[in-house]
């Protein structure tokens, strides 16, 4: 028995654990939702909303080529990714601290602090990510990796529910908690929470890997980068397909504003949106997750793809019907919907990649790829500068557009992959 397969059941759990732990995360701060609603508070314009975004997001993918050429060169990647968690702690520490002291008297002040420390804090997560990715390929079997990441879907998305109960209370007027000391509690939990996932999968039993050949420079890394896009037409296709798709969440920071400033909903209804987005996720990961370990994978994308288009459609019909609180709590099914895209998503596309990248140049697949999503992830600053110079309406009409074009590229996406990996295996 090899080491990867006695220490494999243990590495699912540890993974699953940290999945678990992070969708509670990822739901309890939401930038799209909490963290929006924080910077609004501030005095923060739409155009740092979407700002926020990019850097939450973006911050996590576009270091990851940089560290691709050092981190092949390893043979375990683990020390990578500890390092990085201790400055993501210790960035959360800082938010917690900086809040209390100066969200009442200075909030101008820790507007600026609170983007520094984010800043930080979704480099380091970027850093330690494709370290995370490699580790996840060398533990978790092909076959195995879709049920991992839906499984991780469907842990986060459960954790998520107690993260949109916890939102609604401590932002609730009914229960007396007022700024700063509503966000504040959310962000003492978030800050015990990042601490334990991030040291529940630096227990992680990774096996040492055997390096072959001279490392890389970095640009001699960007030089066989940009051979590989120009020879593998499948994965070409894929980095298109994903960054348009990406593009396609042009309006997604701004859908929980759009309910509180023109649809007269309160600020509590976040909770109910973050728990309608884990809701959806928690069931539709089950389905999902049989569905891409038996060869349903396209399916799995395409239905992730879909959805993009089918959410600014939807805000701009229920845009139509006016404002009042029954349309305030109507509106709360694009975030159904959107808990059923991410979950497709999150399935679909880190297994894509996966799958298509040969081992020997996995983490410079994974690199490549997240710095260029990176690009992508900061289109919301577009967004919210759009929002501030036209309105809500054209904004979801032209995310409509450019999710629909990601919508059309993922569906000529899957013979192609298909074709690859099946290449690959033979």
């Amino acid at each position: 028995m090899s080491l990867i397969e006695k220490n494999f059941r243990y590495n699912y759990t540890v993974g699953l654990v940290n999945g678990a732990v992070f969708g509670f995360v990822d739901a309890l701060i939401a930038p799209s939702l909490t963290l929006a609603l924080f910077v609004t508070q501030l005095g923060g314009s739409s155009f740092l909303v979407g700002l926020l975004s990019a850097i939450y997001n973006g911050g996590w993918f576009i270091p990851q080529f940089l560290i691709a050429h050092r981190l092949q060169q390893l043979p375990l990647k683990k020390p990578v990714y500890a390092s990085a968690a201790v400055i993501r702690i210790v960035c959360w520490l800082l938010i917690v601290l900086a809040t209390y002291m100066l969200g009442a008297q200075n909030p101008s002040l820790l507007l600026g602090i609170f983007f520094v420390l984010m800043t930080i804090y979704s480099f380091a997560a970027g850093f330690a990510g494709n370290a995370f990715m490699t580790i996840v390929a060398k533990v978790i079997p092909v076959a195995r990796r879709g049920s991992f990441f839906g499984w991780r879907e469907f842990a986060g998305t459960a954790a998520g529910l107690l993260a949109g109960y916890l939102v609604a209370v401590a932002l609730s007027a009914e229960r007396g908690y007022r700024f700063p000391e509503n966000f504040g509690i959310l962000f003492v939990v978030a800050f015990g929470a990042i601490g334990v996932g991030l040291f529940g999968f630096s227990l992680v039993r990774e096996p040492r890997e055997t390096i072959t050949g001279e490392g890389m420079t970095f640009f001699q890394q960007l030089r066989v980068a940009r051979r590989i896009v120009g020879e593998n037409h499948a994965y070409r296709r894929y980095l298109l397909t994903r960054f348009v798709l990406a593009a396609g969440d042009l309006a997604t920071p701004f859908y929980a504003i759009y309910a509180t400033k023109q649809l007269g909903a309160p600020d509590s209804i976040v909770g109910l949106y973050i728990g309608l987005t884990t809701f959806a996720a928690l069931l539709a990961t089950p389905v999902l997750s049989h569905m891409s370990d038996h060869h349903k994978l396209d399916w799995v994308m395409l239905l992730a793809a879909a959805a993009t288009p089918f959410i600014p459609l939807l805000a701009l019909l229920l845009g139509t019907l006016g404002r009042g609180e029954a349309i305030a709590f109507a509106f709360s099914l694009i975030f159904f919907v959107y808990g059923i895209a991410r979950t497709a998503a999150n399935i679909a596309f880190p297994t894509y990649l996966l799958n298509l990248a040969p081992p020997e140049q996995r983490s410079l697949y994974i690199g490549f790829t997240n710095t260029l999503l990176g690009i992508a992830t900061f289109i919301p600053i577009v967004g919210g500068t759009l929002l501030d110079l036209f309105g809500f309406t054209p904004l979801f009409v032209l995310t409509f557009a450019m999710a629909s074009v990601g919508l059309w590229l993922a569906w000529g996406l899957r013979k192609l992959a298909r074709v690859s990996v099946a290449a690959h295996v033979a």
